[in-house]
């Protein structure tokens, strides 16, 4: 068990502001703007611009953190946009490669439907816990975490197949273990819901 640190000793919360236009904001809006031309890239079988594309939107989405972090300019929008910018992106990279790639090959509906729907039941439970408790603290867990690097990685994969043919082959693991950890990551996700509502209903 870990020593926990005296008050004066722990990291203070990040001041957020009220102004939009940062340079963060500004880097989730591109990122945001990104989504189209990624989507009709990947439709065209235009494998190796998309891939560059979201990669490229990977990179803005470290760097509006960063930036936030070490100049003060973490803000509500930024932190009510970045996780929507993030989710919307990676979403819709997975029903492009997996139902609109006619004649091209695709990522199967079964993992696309998968990732969806995790996202689809975090945020109605999220919902449903701020509704009980008033409570929105559900932090990044390493479970989550995982899960979107391993959503990430799949899709990169994907598209970096033609230039590395070997990736094919190992889509099959890869398809399990994405299932693996997105029960996992749900799993947990739900276990803290519930225990933020007992805390709640607790005198």
């Amino acid at each position: 068990m870990g020593v926990q640190a005296a008050p004066s000793e722990r990291r203070p919360r990040v001041r957020e502001g009220d102004a939009w236009l940062t340079i963060p904001n500004v880097l989730t809006v591109a990122r945001l703007g990104a989504i189209i031309p990624f989507a009709w890239l990947a439709m065209r079988g235009q494998d190796r611009a998309a891939l560059i594309l979201f990669l490229l939107a990977g990179l803005t989405d470290t760097l509006d953190g960063t930036i936030a972090r070490k100049f003060g300019q973490a803000s509500k929008v930024g932190r009510f946009l970045d996780p929507i910018a993030d989710k919307l992106f990676t979403g819709v990279a997975f029903v492009v490669l997996s139902m609109f790639r006619s004649g091209l090959t695709s990522i199967p509906v079964w993992v696309m439907a998968a990732v969806l729907l995790r996202d689809v039941l975090i945020l109605s439970g999220s919902f449903i816990v701020y509704r009980v408790s008033r409570n929105s603290g559900f932090q990044p867990s390493v479970y989550g975490k995982i899960n979107t690097l391993l959503e990430i990685g799949t899709v990169v994969c994907f598209l970096g197949q033609r230039d590395v043919p070997f990736l094919s082959s190992i889509f099959p693991a890869t398809y399990v273990l994405l299932l693996l950890s997105i029960l996992v990551s749900a799993g947990d996700y739900f276990r803290n819901g519930l225990r933020m509502m007992g805390e709640t209903r607790q005198p």
